[in-house]
């Protein structure tokens, strides 16, 4: 036979809320408030805490911060380096990503080619991704 301890019991431990509820039911140290199991019954849950989820929606709302904008940084980088590339011309100066400095000589849709070397009229191919940046007029003047 099934008593009322025995239901009590296991819908407080168990978490079960199918059978009738006696938390309201007088225990030895006075009455339960209704429908919360008593202080002392074993596998209560720690009452929570406002402030612990409120640090961790702010950390998720700070980590989310700084995915968008690591995304608008590279979108905001992708486009200056396409209008860089849509800019360059004949006898521009540019700076490759491997450090060879040299003056367009041809630019075709997916390659650049450079003459590096004035005196022997050396040139390379370079691939128009590979293309780092465009140096200003001003500064190549002064070498």
């Amino acid at each position: 036979m099934i008593t009322s301890f025995d239901l009590s019991f296991h819908a407080t431990v168990l978490g079960q809320s199918d059978g009738p509820s006696f938390a309201s039911q007088p225990t030895a140290s006075g009455t339960a408030a209704p429908g919360a199991p008593a202080a002392g019954t074993p596998g209560a849950p720690a009452p929570k805490s406002g402030f612990a989820d409120f640090i961790f929606l702010a950390g998720m709302g700070v980590l989310l911060a700084l995915i968008i904008s690591s995304m608008l940084g590279a979108r905001r980088e992708k486009k200056r380096m396409d209008e860089m590339m849509s800019s360059m011309k004949k006898h521009d100066q540019v700076r490759t990503v491997g450090g060879i400095i040299g003056s367009v000589v041809e630019i075709k849709p997916d390659v650049v080619v450079l003459k590096i070397d004035e005196s022997s009229g050396a040139k390379i191919t370079v691939v128009r991704s590979k293309i780092e940046a465009v140096i200003p007029q001003s500064t190549t003047g002064a070498a």
